[in-house]
Formats: structure tokens, sequence, C-alpha cells
């Protein structure tokens, strides 16, 4: 009953792939049509150019993939016989080539896909993944990995990806010829404005193209399967980190034995092709129907999912049980909760806190050639313009920095806040252990990720250098794994739900701090006065030599 309709998804997903690459492809051909016929310009040079570094990069990506993860490569069959049999009968009812399975040493679940073509293909778990997960969740989520071998996704985003970067060529390569008198130096400047235009344009459609395949992945995972809520609930817990630890048990599970034989590593790998489920026990359908309000009520979410390579996981959840349903399944979750009240007002006081320092550099920058044009001011009309964007990005940290940091907080109770973003956070402490890195086999990922008994949540490390930030991933992080200790800081979701650490104390009376509050909060304090210094100055130099 299911191949009729798997055919038809198939077709859907190829018509709409279609589609999109002819957008695409429609926006360079037409930008162009107009650079060639307007421009005696060789911009072929720059297209070939352009063509030669996507190329290369998906000639050698795979290759730089595995330099910079620490995978190693494994016999599923050795690490989990159940999941081994699963991916051997669907590779062959799907005529896909087996992948090449590959394993990360790291407590944060996650899985990926990467390769030149389905033939190519290489599937790689963490052992987090393993550990928290239940036999069908595995499946699940190793499957939705399968859906993006068998729909050729490595290669029609190569293809989508070539249109953003020719008309960003496009657009560098009429930059020289602005300069030009009369009608070629006016063309030049239209067709690099709308090449501009058409980049910005072709780079959303390419997300957008992705978080189709993303939904097409799930429902081939739902198909094979025969369950999408087994999915649906691998989603939530790692989306949301809704999974706690597995029960102790007297006897280890062969599963468990066979995956501490293959201890590797320390690394990562990118949360936007995350796609994993954690563990047995942990949260109930409640806390992880709360854990989805955000997704669906906070007007953050959409303004996010747009700059997004996956959908929002509560809309990818909902479309899987609208699948269920369709397969004569109940539900997992229900979507029928009524919002509480509308979270508009707060989304636009976020925005106005998130744009403060813009604001004030605007009106700092008004106020300051005012002073200078009417008074002949410098100094001051300087000091105006620092003292103004001092206190204007003062007032946005002072919203987005909450200074009580003593309060107890739980992850399950953090996931199911609304009334929280980016600029909008939760203070206070976590407790528990760290279970891994923010992105599991990347050796220098300096985020890490801690477990409570009630889920699991990104440890967002900050320093005020990037470079401080490797180091730490690089030397320290992995060390940290396995101990126990006391998170400060605060929590935000954007939409990623993470808690920007102020300081982590751990059990062995380690501590690890964090630079960036204190060291930009300075650089605040230090912008006001020293715009307030810089405007007495000049009241000084105008009025003191009349008053003497």
């Amino acid at each position: 009953m299911l191949a009729p309709a798997r055919e038809k998804a198939m077709v859907n997903l190829f018509l709409r792939s279609i589609l999109v690459l002819a957008l695409l492809f429609g926006l360079l051909f037409a930008i162009g049509m107009a650079a060639l016929t307007y421009l005696e310009a060789p911009i072929w040079l720059a297209v070939v150019f352009a063509l030669g570094v996507l190329f290369l990069q998906y000639l050698l990506g795979p290759w730089i993939l595995q330099l910079i993860y620490k995978i190693e490569w494994t016999d599923l069959q050795a690490l989990d016989p159940t999941l081994s049999d699963f991916v051997s009968r669907i590779c062959s009812e799907r005529g896909i080539p087996p992948p090449r399975f590959g394993l990360i040493r790291d407590g944060n679940p996650n899985a990926f896909t990467f390769g030149h073509y389905p033939g190519d293909a290489r599937l790689v778990v963490t052992t987090g993944l393993l550990e928290l997960l239940g036999a069908e969740e595995r499946q699940a989520v190793v499957a939705h990995e399968l859906g993006h071998i068998a729909h050729w996704d490595f290669v029609v985003m190569t293809l989508a990806a070539v249109v953003p970067l020719i008309l960003y060529m496009i657009f560098f390569a009429t930059r020289r010829m602005r300069g030009g008198r009369g009608r070629s130096g006016g063309y030049a400047a239209l067709i690099g404005l709308i090449s501009y235009i058409a980049y910005i344009v072709s780079n959303f459609i390419v997300l957008l193209l992705s978080r189709v395949r993303e939904y097409y992945a799930d429902r081939f995972s739902a198909e094979v399967t025969g369950d999408p809520n087994a999915l649906g609930s691998a989603l939530v817990k790692v989306a949301y980190g809704l999974a706690a630890a597995p029960a102790k048990q007297g006897k280890d599970d062969a599963r468990m034995t066979a995956a501490r034989a293959f201890g590797i590593f320390d690394p990562k790998v990118a949360q936007t092709l995350a796609l994993s489920g954690a563990g047995s026990g942990g949260a109930s359908i409640e806390a992880m129907e709360n854990a989805m309000h955000w997704d669906l009520w906070n007007p953050w979410g959409m303004i996010y999912e747009l700059s997004s390579s996956h959908p929002l996981p509560a809309k990818r959840i909902r479309s899987l049980q609208r699948q269920a349903e369709a397969m004569g399944r109940a539900p997992r979750f229900s979507f029928r909760a009524e919002q509480p009240e509308s979270y508009w007002d707060e989304f636009l006081l976020d925005l106005v806190a998130n744009y403060l320092p813009l604001v004030g550099a605007l009106v700092g920058g008004a106020v300051a050639a005012a002073a200078f044009l009417v008074y002949g001011v410098q100094i001051g009309a300087v000091g105006a313009f620092l003292a103004i964007v001092g206190a204007a990005w003062w007032m946005k940290r002072w919203y987005s920095y909450p200074g009580d940091l003593t309060g107890r907080l739980k992850v399950k109770d953090l996931l199911a806040t609304v009334k929280v973003s980016a600029v909008r956070s939760v203070p206070g402490t976590l407790e528990g252990q760290i279970i891994g890195r923010g992105v599991p086999g990347l050796f220098y990922s300096e985020d890490l990720v801690m477990q409570d008994d009630t889920g699991f949540i990104i440890v967002d490390y900050r320093q005020p250098f990037r470079i401080l930030e490797v180091l730490f991933g690089w030397i320290r992080a992995e060390k940290l794994i396995g101990q126990r200790g006391v998170a400060t800081g605060w929590y935000r979701r954007s939409p990623r739900p993470h808690f920007e650490m102020r300081r982590l104390k751990l059990d062995n009376g380690e501590v690890v701090t964090s630079y960036y509050y204190p060291v930009t909060q300075a650089l605040v304090y230090i912008t006001f006065l020293t715009g307030l210094a810089l405007m007495a100055l000049d009241v000084l130099l105008v009025f003191g030599p009349r008053l003497a």
C-alpha cells in the first residue's frame, strides 16, 4: 500500500529539487547574460574560477572532513548487530550502496553523512547516540541519514551552491568597472547591485532547498521503519537534549561493551548536520511537548528558520506526526495545546534591545555631526558619539545579562521556557556531568555538553578572542569530559538551546572561567567614560580661556 505513496513522494522530491535548481540557475543565467551583454570584461574568468573552487571543495571535502574529525572506521556488525541487520535490509530493498560506517567517541548524541555520491557515502555516529537512544530510535536516525544518501543530497546541494558563488563572483567582477564614465559605468553599477541582491536571494533559496530535503529524509526514515514516532522521539531528545543517562545495570549491554572497545576520540560534528536522539529513561511526553512550544510560538523561531539549513525540530516532529496519522498510527505527541498568550511584545522588546548599539551609533553620529557643524567642536563631537554608543551598548547588556546568577536551574525547565532568545536570557546555575563536546569529533571544538538528571545542553564557552576558544578546545576541553561540576551563566535560545558559561566549577576543584562578559563589560564602561571625558575636555578647552 505504501509503494504508490513512496513513488509519489520521490517524484515530488525530484520535481521540487528540479524546480529550485531551475530557479537558481535562472537567476544565474539572467545575471550572466546581462553582464555579458553590457560589460566588456572577461567575466567568464570569474565564473570558471568559482566553478573550479567549488569542484575542488566537492572533490576534497570528504578527505578534509576525515582530517578534522576524529573518526574510527569500523564494522557496524561488531558495533551493533541489530542496527547492522537493519541497514543491510534497507540498503538491499532500496538499492542503496551500503555506506562506510564510522564512530566518534563522544557522549553528545549525533549522526551525519558525507561523501561524493551514494556509492561513496560515509555514515558516522557517536557513542552517545548508541548509549542514549533506544534501538528503534537509533534505526530511525540512521534511516534518516540513509535517506540523504538515497536522494543524492550531496550532489544536489553541491549543484545548488554553485549559483550563489557565481553570482557573488559576478558582483565582485563588476566592482572595478563601476568607476567608468558614461553608459558602461552605469551598467556595471546596476549589474553589480542586481548580482548582489540575487546572491542574497539565492542563498535563502539554497537554505529552503536544504530544509525541504530534510523533510524528505524524515519521510524516508518513517517509511522504511514504519514508525514516524520513533524518529520524532529521537529528534525531541537530541534537538532539545531531553535525555537522561541510561540506568546502570549489573551487566553491561553487549552493545555498550562493543562501543567501548572502539574507544576513540574527543570530536564533534557540525550541529546543523546533527540528527540523532538520546536515551532511555528521562523526559516525559509532557516535558517533550513543552520543549517544542518555543519553536511553534516564539516569533524568533520563524526568523531563525529562514537562515537555517534545517527546519525547526518542532515543525519536523509535527510533520512526522501527520505522517503517523496517515499511516494509521497513533501520534506520540500532541500539537493541540493552545498558545496562552502572544509573544510578539517580548519579541519586539528583544528586537529593540538587540539593535540598541546600532541605534546609538546612528544617534551618536547625528549628534556628533551637529556638534561639529553648529559649534565647531571636534573633541566634544567624538566624545558625544562615544558616550551615546557606550550608553546604548550598556542598556543592551543590562537587558541581556541579568545579574542574579544564584537560581538553580534544570534542563527540562529551561527548555519549557518560551520567553527566551539570544538577547533575553535566564540566569542561574546548572549542575551535572560533562558528557561530550558541542561538535563531536572536531578536535578544536570548545563548547561542552552538560547533562543533569532531566536532560543535556550545550555549554557555550566564550572568550574575547576566538583564538583562546580554539586553544581551549584543542588542549583542555577533552580532559573535562566525564567530570561533574556546576556551571554559572545565562540560558539562551537562538534557536539552539544553549547555556552561556560565565564560570564552571568542577568537583575536583578545577575552575574554568569565561572572560567574555567582564572584558566586554569593561569595554562598555571605557567607551562611555572616554566619551564623557572628551566632552568635558572640550568644554574646558572652549570655556576655560574665557573664564580665565
